[in-house]
């Protein structure tokens, strides 16, 4: 996801590196810088098959995620103020366009098309459920807070919480948008610690995500941005948030 994705090296977050299926070590290295304005370069030309070794450099002022959208297989990963990741990818047989999202959590989203072969080919993508993902899951829940996703609303039935063990059971109640929602701690009012996240949920679909929250400020939030699923807005800045404390 699927998605408003700061970032600073942060104890405790988990970092889902891409050593899976995405993994392209030893390939062609291609260099993507992140600045304060965005990611370049937001096209890349690559072969079908072709392995890559993406050189990630963070020279803005604040914490970047990177993460594959619309089916591109490459795993979360956060790049810190002052950082460079070095991620794998490689890129599926067939020609296509893989969407590569580079974002800052609440803040400017770049999206990196990989273009494989002929031109304005639509990408593969990858069949099953919405993905859920956690920094850190725990089970059974010591709370569950429901969340409804709809245009453009995020809307929870609790506004604090005990801390501890947190079920958010998500559901996009949109009548044709897609949605995600991303957890994220706050940590001043323009910076944000990214901590798990329902991806992509088409309308009428269900996520859910178990994490293990400690006492603090926290805003869920749906990241897609403008021409991502199709959409012609970017879903935080139209107010796609809404705010919840752990006690």
């Amino acid at each position: 996801m699927k998605t408003l994705s700061g970032l600073v090296a942060v104890a405790g977050l988990v970092v889902l590196a891409s050593a899976c299926s995405s993994s392209g070590a030893g390939g062609r290295e291609v260099r993507i810088t992140q600045a304060d304005d965005g990611c370049t370069p937001a096209s890349i030309s690559v072969t079908p098959g072709e392995k890559l070794k993406l050189v990630v450099k963070n020279d803005s002022s604040k914490d970047y995620e990177i993460e594959g959208i619309e089916g591109t297989s490459l795993e979360e990963l956060v790049i810190p103020e002052g950082r460079t990741r070095t991620p794998g990818y490689t890129v599926p047989t067939g020609d296509g366009v893989h969407k590569i999202k580079c974002y800052v959590p609440g803040g400017v989203s770049t999206i990196i098309e990989l273009t494989a072969g002929a031109p304005g080919t639509p990408q593969s993508t990858k069949p099953g459920a919405p993905t859920e993902q956690g920094a850190s899951l725990a089970s059974p829940a010591d709370a569950t807070v429901k969340v409804a996703l709809a245009d453009y609303t995020v809307t929870p039935d609790a506004t604090s919480v005990k801390a501890g063990s947190i079920e958010f059971v998500v559901t996009n109640v949109s009548s044709d948008a897609v949605h995600e929602m991303e957890v994220l701690r706050v940590k001043s009012s323009t910076s944000f610690e990214p901590v798990g996240e329902v991806e992509i949920l088409k309308p009428g679909e269900h996520g859910a995500v178990t994490l293990d929250l400690s006492p603090g400020a926290y805003r869920l939030a749906c990241l897609v941005t403008k021409g991502e699923q199709g959409s012609t807005v970017d879903h935080y800045q139209q107010g796609m948030h809404a705010d919840i404390t752990v006690n």
